[in-house]
């Protein structure tokens, strides 16, 4: 089934040869109705992910709502300016700076894609869109690729505790925080990062494919995504094994206090009287 989305107004005022763009992870999430509401600038397009906005000539704003944003042909200057705007939309705000540069160049030969940038025989908005996505989302698993090691130190803590003491946490509070971290970055790339699925633009250009297929492949965001995975679900099975002894522990630690409370009636019985 085709999905449902706005197409571009026409923003390709004036057509280049070459656009730099940069990527910047800001946020776990950007509120994108409002920011299409108060954010004063030229909204040239709107799709179910991100916002598209035309800022000059051949200069453009793409907002994600899973949190990145990327500044085409857009001075450095104007980027801080642009950043501070988006401030009110932002949801939960990250400390640590993610970034990712790349150019796109007009050639008549072939589709090439490299660590320096990539080459097309055609050069337009939608072009600069899929390069784009794939760079908002690359700066949004750079983060949940640090999240996820974060996890894992803290699951390696736990293991070394009890490999010490011979006791896991006394409560079950810190392990039932790691399960839900697991499921939310899982649920984020899933369904907030969109990573399996295909853009919307490739329902309008089929012949887009090679180059979105291309700059997915180089930036291994499917790679990157199988190791999250794998990742993740290692520290799923050490937190449901961390909860079930913990749960024994407090079941025996049950079984002995009433044990204790029937003998303590028991000398109440014969040494009361």
């Amino acid at each position: 089934m085709r999905p449902l989305f706005l197409c571009y107004n026409d923003g390709m005022s004036e057509k280049k040869d070459e656009y730099q763009l940069y990527a910047v992870y800001l946020a776990q999430g950007i509120n994108l109705l409002k920011t299409a509401e108060k954010l004063d600038k030229n909204l040239i397009g709107r799709r179910r992910e991100f916002l598209t906005y035309l800022l000059g000539a051949s200069e453009f704003l793409f907002i994600f709502s899973f949190g990145a944003v990327v500044f085409v042909n857009i001075a450095k200057e104007n980027q801080a300016a642009i950043r501070r705007s988006l401030g009110k939309f932002l949801e939960k705000s990250i400390r640590k700076t993610y970034e990712e540069s790349y150019t796109l160049k007009k050639n008549q030969d072939k589709i090439t894609v490299a660590d320096s940038g990539a080459t097309l025989p055609l050069l337009g908005i939608e072009e600069i869109e899929i390069a784009a996505r794939v760079l908002a989302q690359s700066v949004a698993l750079d983060h949940i690729e640090d999240l996820t090691e974060e996890i894992l130190g803290n699951i390696a803590a736990m293991n070394a505790e009890l490999e010490k003491s011979g006791r896991f946490l006394k409560n079950a509070k810190p392990i039932l925080q790691f399960s839900a971290q697991n499921s939310n970055i899982i649920q984020f790339v899933i369904s907030k990062l969109s990573l399996l699925d295909k853009p919307d633009i490739l329902w309008e250009r089929e012949n887009l494919e090679t180059f979105f297929s291309q700059m997915a492949d180089f930036f291994e965001l499917r790679s990157r995504f199988r190791n999250i995975e794998y990742k993740i679900g290692f520290a799923r099975d050490n937190s449901e094994f961390a909860i079930t002894v913990l749960s024994s522990q407090r079941a025996n630690f049950l079984e002995l206090v009433i044990v204790i409370l029937i003998l303590i009636e028991i000398a109440f019985y014969f040494f009361g009287k």
